[in-house]
């Protein structure tokens, strides 16, 4: 009997010193799966450049995400940097956004892509002024939009037609850079305007001129249009 409780005690200290040895020793483990999730959850900003590029976000949003308002009930392009949504909210809405963007599936993007574009667009800043300032001229834009030939598929108002199959233009509804993007590497069946033909200075100043331009009226005002 007095082997057998030796023995017991034997075994309840050698319990009670293996605790403080196993929690230790899952301390390191626990502490390098968490900087694991959040190094995975940060996302690398220059990876993300490359991916908001690749994409074309910049063609819509504008090369530093600044977006532009839009008039009337137009909401315009919103500004995503630097986006105020967590990741997950981000990712979510990439995935299933609304209004007239795009949807972005897994196919196109992955989840690590997304964090990336997101670690990006958190280092950016607002723009700290407006694109189109006072005293620029819209004429000398207007003179520069007929000189290039835009107005032969877009119309001498940046108005579109459907003959030439040019969208409307004016007023544009993205920010200054989404548009020099979109010149410089266009969709459907508009050819790239390189700078040597079309430098980014002259692009502002079609810009400024096509900001100028009033919106098309609305239908329900036009009385031939709801008869």
């Amino acid at each position: 009997m007095k082997a057998e409780k030796i023995r017991r005690c034997i075994a309840i200290a050698a319990a009670f010193a293996a605790m403080p040895i196993a929690a230790h020793t899952n301390e390191p483990r626990a502490a390098r799966s968490q900087e694991q999730s959040s190094k995975a959850s940060t996302g690398n900003p220059q990876k993300g450049k490359i991916v908001f590029e690749n994409l074309g976000c910049n063609k819509c949003h504008g090369s530093e995400g600044e977006g532009v308002s839009g008039a009337g009930q137009n909401t315009g392009v919103p500004r995503i940097a630097s986006t105020s949504l967590a990741l997950p909210a981000f990712i979510q809405l990439v995935r299933k956004p609304k209004g007239v963007m795009p949807p972005f599936g897994s196919d196109r993007a992955s989840d690590s892509d997304l964090a990336d574009v997101y670690a990006f667009l958190q280092t950016l800043k607002p723009p700290a002024k407006q694109e189109h300032t006072a005293g620029v001229n819209p004429g000398n834009g207007q003179r520069l939009f007929v000189r290039d030939g835009c107005y032969e598929c877009h119309g001498y108002l940046g108005q579109g037609s459907t003959s030439t199959g040019g969208t409307r233009l004016g007023p544009p509804q993205i920010p200054l850079s989404a548009f020099v993007s979109y010149v410089r590497e266009p969709t459907g069946q508009m050819p790239p305007y390189t700078a040597k033909v079309i430098s980014d200075e002259d692009l502002a100043e079609i810009y400024n001129f096509l900001k100028s331009v009033p919106p098309p009226p609305a239908l329900k005002s036009i009385p031939i249009l709801n008869q």
